[in-house]
């Protein structure tokens, strides 16, 4: 029998979720019946475009603004977040991404400071914001993004795979601290989803990750959108620390 998910009476708030995966996490927030705030870092006609999407839908959504490179941002963004909607339910840390590349030793200092403030301080800080609330509640959900690079650290990437592999030893660390509030704290892991940033010049990389991937094609952001709702849901009341990788099966062969 399948089972309908149902976050009526929630509020979520999803960072950087004015396009790609963020976007689609939004989306699939809301069509479940949760309130939901749209986080944007410069885009903020994309996310008011959400936002018109998820309310034509009969859903309710904001948003709200604000560069996480900068911790007072990160702070204004989740104070105004939680002010107008009242609370915040469900956390997903979803803004970061691969700034700069390089050779590990070959980036500056300044490259990983920025990569890591804005995977993983502002996760801190997010979360930071909103676990008084959930505890107060007795029930919360943050749910960090974290990516196959993590694992795989694949060349270049030496920043962002560092931040990512901090970002999932702060999921379990969070994960055993709040367990006793009723609060869970898990991680989706992506592979290579393209997304509206991903060019033409990139079709000859995904030929070839789908052409290694098991499953024998590349995912879609719906696929990682899923994986969100249903740590979101009440059918994962019991799971707490653990990653879901979003990957096809790359996990297996790295």
């Amino acid at each position: 029998m399948a089972v309908a998910i149902d976050l009526s009476g929630k509020q979520a708030l999803v960072t950087g979720s004015s396009r790609g995966l963020g976007a689609s996490m939004a989306r699939r927030l809301a069509a479940a019946g949760a309130a939901v705030a749209v986080h944007y870092a410069a885009g903020a006609d994309r996310a008011t475009a959400i936002v018109g999407e998820i309310e034509a839908a009969g859903g309710r959504a904001i948003a709200v603004g604000g560069d996480f490179h900068d911790a007072a941002a990160v702070e204004h963004a989740l104070a105004e977040a939680q002010q107008r909607l009242g609370g915040i339910d469900i956390l997903v840390n979803n803004v970061g991404r691969e700034e700069q590349l390089g050779p590990a030793l070959e980036l500056d200092w300044d490259a990983y400071q920025g990569i890591l403030d804005l995977n993983v301080r502002a996760a801190y800080l997010a979360s930071r914001a909103v676990v008084p609330g959930m505890r107060e509640r007795r029930w919360g959900r943050i749910i960090n993004i974290l990516s196959m690079a993590a694992h795989g650290m694949p060349h270049g990437m030496a920043a962002y795979s560092t931040a990512k592999g901090a970002l999932h030893s702060f999921t379990q660390a969070l994960a055993v601290d709040l367990g006793p509030h009723n609060i869970t704290v898990n991680a989706v892991s992506p592979g290579w989803i393209p997304v509206e940033r991903h060019g033409p010049g990139t079709l000859a990389g995904r030929a070839a990750t789908a052409a290694r991937t098991p499953l024998g094609h590349l995912g879609t952001p719906a696929d990682v959108a899923g994986a969100v709702l249903f740590l979101a849901s009440e059918l994962a009341n019991f799971i707490t620390g653990v990653e879901i990788p979003v990957c096809g099966g790359v996990q297996m062969l790295q």
